[in-house]
């Protein structure tokens, strides 16, 4: 299965994350910091990210522009509970893979990400 790391500053969300992905057989690795993150991916090769945009000490575009410099590779879905056009852009533009809207719903959650890891599409 797939390394997927997790980015975001409430606790909560990153162990329901954890919690979910782990079922599913994933390899999780969490962080609700964004430089812990940085210094994780500067040795890590995840298959995927889950980056929350809203972040205490700054913006989840920052890691995933990281992630573009460093692991151009690694598919991201990005995920905010204050969804805007100008921040679902400028990921967009970043190459994000898929956009979540919290609160995140955990079947699609699993299906968001089985189709994001190419496992199978999203029921329709």
């Amino acid at each position: 299965m797939a390394l997927i790391m997790v980015l975001d500053d409430e606790r909560d969300a990153c162990r329901l994350m954890l919690r979910i992905l782990s079922r599913l057989g994933h390899r999780v690795q969490v962080f609700c910091r964004a430089d812990e993150a940085r210094r994780w991916l500067e040795t890590a090769q995840p298959d995927l990210a889950l980056l929350d945009i809203k972040l205490k000490e700054e913006n989840g575009l920052s890691v995933l522009k990281f992630l573009r410099a460093h692991r151009p590779a690694v598919k991201v879905i990005m995920i905010t509970g204050y969804p805007s056009a100008e921040t679902s852009q400028e990921a967009l533009r970043l190459g994000v893979d898929d956009y979540l809207i919290k609160p995140v719903e955990i079947e699609d959650l699993e299906s968001r990400v089985d189709k994001v890891l190419g496992k199978r599409s999203v029921p329709g």
